[in-house]
């Protein structure tokens, strides 16, 4: 068929084909043709035919033109801008003839190049099917008219679809050229402006399988697709790759591609006819009616749709309906009979201006019969075998658009929007074919997102509760341990007032489990933010009180081995405790600037989403209320340096002591084992909980480390005191001395008059250099009884 209609086109080109002339007396008016006969776009093979049936036609009627007898000059446009202009440029330059009019391109890519010049030869342009929204702009394009509405017209039925079935969310992919930017542009505003979503929206040039791609990872299911027709096959090969079809799915694309568009051979594409056939079924397209079926209404020219239908077949021959732009050839008969009864009518007026003129005295310089052709297009309406024909004052066509759905091969009429009645945005589905969801309904618009409220459940909490409970228990009966047996000698010797504040540290610890356990779900977001800022105060002080008490007795048996006198040194328990309350002001100073120039805020956190396995339409999000501030990350940085070197200080008092072998008052082996524990928990909790999403097992995960690291730390020093706490060691009684007095105590050993103090303190002393020389000799490894 193609080879034929080429054929046909070349005997026309020589002058050997053209529509009958009726009357050999009448004056030839001749009429430019531009006709995308090949390229991208072949719809001269269906517009060529309807041009000269209607040229036929007209010049057969002796009521339209009289005198005078219509002959089109068709020239390839080849779909390229560059080609229509030079083949424009071309014939308008040939003096053996003067065009009157110039009907084309089909081709948007040759329409705007030539509509922008062939104004400077004060000719009508009149366009079949040309759609870029860019020829709307009157200023660029002053007297350019078309049959066809720009492509942004489409986007009516479009939002008119996502209306009726309620969707907000869409994509949309077009390819990189004016034609469909420009429309996309339009219905990307248009579809803000009622609230609708863009979750993507792409373009490509060639090859659209990266945007394809992307379409499908925003999780959306309703995708606009604008492109050409061997650019759609290319788009649609790739959603089969990516399993962006089915019942899930819904695509949108022009409608006024040929017929079976994506079975065309196409080297291009690796898929197969049946994958193509399956990615493409049940998807829209939106056309122009150009071929409006049940309408008995004749013409003005008095021809109905079904009867142009028949005569069209009839002259092409088989195959017709096969043709490129098959269902929108109605638009080029109806385009000659426009500008037939636009010469008709500008005849007469020129008949009637004091100066009488014809038609056959135009010239490129005759301003006046090119603005009497143009008043009389811009107030033309009749009906055409097309439908109505009327144009805005952008020259653009207003006319019916339907909605078509792929089914079986075939391109189903399931509804219609008449932008000449009404709103012009109202779609009409009752009277035609329903549309067909392979589910049986429409699809979502979107994978559901649905927020996963993560609080801490109750079983869990309570469980927390019991277990600070517990421990809280365990350090008070410590505490009434220590208070009770604080005058015998193991534990009198271990600084019983400072273990209390060691004690006191750990059930700080320990509350701050509870405040940790408390949410949303329990609380207000006010009280939750509290319960925030009430745990860090505790566990920050906690921390320093216990383990500032521990290092702080290490720090003085420290200075009593190394003391180099027989002198009493002075380090009572209140020194101590200044240390601890050193350590303890310092972190109120920080949590006060804290508090006070960066508050924490409950926030809410978004977690790594979840596939409901049963339902993949839907996705969960864990959300969960956090406490967080801005620079929080530089205050908890702080802590952790504060604390840090005290672990530190801590480890090196422990070494320093390691050979003081009296254990009711050496805890270096203990310190040593609590730091350790300290270190790993850290080790293994912080990076886990940075990680850690599910509000559950984070709590239990923090809760976990903070109760096995204030039990730990406690038992560690406790326990052996409590199996010690009836030994008896005489050989100790010398050093228990020196530490009696240093704490200012008032016990038995105290009882030693003076001198003999000062005696045996001597005698230690020496003992001590002794023992020293030998270690670092390497002679002895004995340590001090």
């Amino acid at each position: 068929m193609s080879v034929l209609l080429l054929l046909a086109f070349s005997l026309t080109l020589a002058g050997t084909f053209s529509p009958a002339i009726c009357d050999p007396n009448a004056t030839r008016l001749h009429l430019l043709g531009l006709y995308p006969m090949t390229g991208s776009f072949a719809g001269g093979e269906a517009f060529l035919p309807a041009s000269q049936l209607a040229a036929q036609d007209v010049n057969a009627n002796p009521d339209v033109l009289p005198g005078y007898q219509l002959v089109i000059k068709p020239l390839d446009t080849k779909c390229d801008g560059g080609t229509a202009t030079d083949v424009m440029y071309r014939e308008l330059y040939n003096t053996t003839t003067t065009k009157i009019m110039i009907i084309g391109a089909g081709c948007s890519l040759g329409t705007e190049p030539t509509a922008q010049a062939s104004h400077h030869w004060n000719l009508i342009q009149l366009s079949y099917s040309a759609s870029s929204p860019e020829l709307s702009n009157r200023d660029r394009y002053p007297r350019f008219f078309r049959m066809f509405p720009p492509e942004s017209v489409f986007n009516l039925v479009w939002l008119a679809v996502i209306k009726e079935f309620k969707w907000t969310k869409v994509a949309t992919l077009h390819q990189s050229v004016d034609l469909f930017s420009l429309a996309m542009s339009d219905f990307q505003e248009d579809a803000k402006a009622m609230g609708i979503e863009i979750l993507a929206a792409e373009s490509f040039v060639d090859n659209p399988i990266i945007q394809v791609e992307n379409i499908k990872n925003t999780g959306a299911r309703i995708i606009m697709g604008n492109f050409y027709p061997n650019m759609a096959r290319r788009v649609f090969c790739a959603a089969y790759h990516h399993q962006l079809y089915g019942a899930k799915y819904v695509w949108f694309v022009p409608g006024w591609f040929e017929a079976l568009w994506w079975r065309k051979p196409d080297d291009s594409i690796d898929c197969t006819v049946d994958q193509m056939d399956e990615v493409v079924a049940h998807t829209f397209q939106v056309n122009i009616i150009a071929l409006p079926t049940g309408r008995n209404k004749p013409s003005k020219m008095g021809v109905t749709t079904e009867v142009f239908t028949r005569r069209f077949h009839d002259f092409v021959g088989n195959g017709a309906e096969l043709l490129t732009s098959y269902k929108e050839c109605a638009l080029g008969y109806d385009s000659v009979w426009a500008i037939a009864f636009a010469l008709e009518e500008a005849e007469k007026q020129l008949q009637a201006l004091d100066t009488p003129r014809s038609l056959s005295d135009f010239t490129y310089t005759d301003n006046v019969t090119v603005d009497i052709l143009f008043r009389i297009l811009s107030d033309m309406q009749f009906e055409g075998v097309s439908g109505p024909v009327k144009f805005d004052d952008k020259g653009d066509r207003i006319c019916l658009l339907d909605l078509h759905q792929i089914r079986d091969h075939q391109s189903v009429l399931v509804g219609i929007v008449d932008t000449t009645t009404g709103t012009g945005n109202d779609l009409q589905l009752d009277g035609y074919q329903p549309i067909h969801w392979p589910d049986g309904v429409p699809p979502i618009d979107f994978i559901r997102v649905r927020e996963d409220k993560q609080t801490i459940k109750y079983p869990i909490f309570v469980t927390g509760v019991v277990f600070a409970l517990l421990g809280i228990v365990l350090a008070c009966c410590f505490l009434a341990f220590n208070i009770r047996f604080r005058t015998t000698r193991v534990i009198k010797m271990s600084s019983p007032n400072i273990n209390n504040l060691m004690l006191i540290g750990g059930m700080l610890a320990y509350v701050s489990i509870i405040f940790l356990g408390v949410d949303v779900n329990i609380a207000s977001t006010d009280t939750f933010v509290f319960m925030c800022k009430v745990k860090t105060w505790l566990l920050t002080i906690g921390f320093s009180t216990a383990f500032g008490a521990m290092f702080s007795k290490t720090w003085r048996v420290h200075k009593i081995f190394t003391n180099k006198t027989a002198m009493k040194l002075d380090l009572q328990d209140s020194r101590l405790c200044s240390f601890i309350a050193a350590l303890v002001v310092v972190d109120v100073i920080i949590l006060s600037i804290w508090t006070a120039t960066d508050p924490v805020k409950a926030t809410k956190m978004q977690g790594t989403k979840v596939v409901d396995p049963d339902e993949d339409d839907i996705v969960y999000i864990p959300i969960r209320m956090m406490c967080e501030s801005s620079n929080q990350t530089y205050w908890i940085g702080a802590f952790y340096v504060i604390d840090g070197l005290l672990l530190i200080f801590g480890a090196f008092l422990a070494w320093e002591t390691r050979k003081v072998s009296i254990p009711a008052l050496n805890d270096s082996k203990y310190i040593g084992i609590c730091v350790y524990n300290i270190l790993i928990l850290s080790l293994i909790g912080a990076p886990v909980s940075f990680i850690l999403e599910e509000q559950n097992a984070l709590y239990v995960l923090q809760a976990a480390l903070i109760w096995l690291a204030a039990t730990l730390t406690l038992c560690v020093v406790f326990i052996p005191k409590i199996r010690k706490r009836n030994d008896v060691n005489p050989t100790q009684s010398t050093m228990v001395s020196r530490v009696a007095q240093s704490e200012g105590s008032t016990s038995v050993v105290d009882t030693q008059n003076e001198v003999d103090m000062q005696r045996e303190l001597q005698r230690l002393r020496q003992e001590n250099i002794r023992l020293k020389n030998k270690i670092l000799l390497g002679q002895s490894s004995t340590t001090l009884d």
